[in-house]
């Protein structure tokens, strides 16, 4: 029974099914990117007949609209992202004498680090990449291109970070 209490969970989870189904219907590529909206009244459940966007989980819209390829694609990237960002805070932690500049830009680095485990975790119950939410990411990996810089040039003969 559908109440006040727990409108918002079950109205997820319909979404989330909607988004399986369409990904069991179209598992290699989805239904095209973009797409969620206009193939979701084949999928629709019930009383949720409103797109609203998205799946309210960006993996399973992911997997939805593109499909094995581009989720393993951004799952890839994403894990590419969280290895760098470890990378350069194990890099410049282990400095015996840090610089002010390298403490500044290993906290950058945790920052970075702690913002994509945010939004890796939240995005399994929304979608964050709303509110121009791909340009804040975007700056922070930028930042965190350049905490890069800093760690490989703090310790040259180690290799890349």
């Amino acid at each position: 029974e559908v109440t006040d209490a727990n409108w918002a969970v079950i109205e997820r989870m319909a979404h989330w099914q909607a988004a399986l189904g369409m990904w069991t219907d179209h598992p290699w590529l989805g239904v095209g990117i973009g797409n969620y909206p206009a193939a979701y009244p084949q999928y629709a459940l019930g009383r949720w007949q409103d797109p609203l966007g998205h799946a309210h989980n960006y993996y399973l819209n992911i997997a939805a609209e593109v499909g094995l390829v581009g989720l393993l694609t951004y799952l890839a990237l994403v894990l590419a992202c969280l290895a760098q960002a470890w990378r350069v805070i194990q890099r410049l932690s282990g400095l015996a004498q840090p610089t002010p500049a390298q403490r500044f830009w290993r906290g950058v680095a945790l920052g970075a680090l702690g913002m994509l485990v945010h939004l890796s975790v939240h995005n399994l119950f929304d979608n964050l990449y709303v509110h121009h939410m791909h340009v804040q990411l975007g700056l922070v990996l930028g930042l965190l291109w350049v905490a890069r810089s800093v760690a490989e040039d703090a310790a040259p003969g180690e290799g890349r970070a």
